[in-house]
């Protein structure tokens, strides 16, 4: 009975992997997410990092984690945009209150 249990925990693993979309298809949704929040984060103005909408750039980033299989370095770029959107959120909001 359990060796079946295991069978289709393994079946549905290979079938929700299946239904990723490969890696390749995510470069090109992966580098505008990276040129918008870079692009605002560089620009160092206020007022654009102020109108970046971060739950939207994050919710986009979790989608391109949960719909691709994702390879090491575009995993690697996912969390650097998280963390760059985690820094420009607590650098802002320390510079408006101050």
């Amino acid at each position: 009975m359990e060796k079946s249990k295991v069978l289709q925990a393994g079946r549905a693993a290979l079938t929700a992997r299946a239904a990723l979309k490969p890696a390749r298809v995510a470069d090109a949704q992966l580098d505008h997410i990276e040129r918008m929040i870079r692009s605002a984060a560089v620009a160092g103005n206020q007022k654009a990092l102020a109108c970046l909408d971060r739950a939207y750039w994050k919710r986009r980033l979790a989608a391109l984690g949960d719909e691709n299989d994702l390879v090491s370095t575009q995993r690697a770029r996912v969390l650097r945009l998280f963390d760059l959107l985690a820094q420009d959120h607590a650098d802002g909001s320390g510079k408006v209150a101050a």
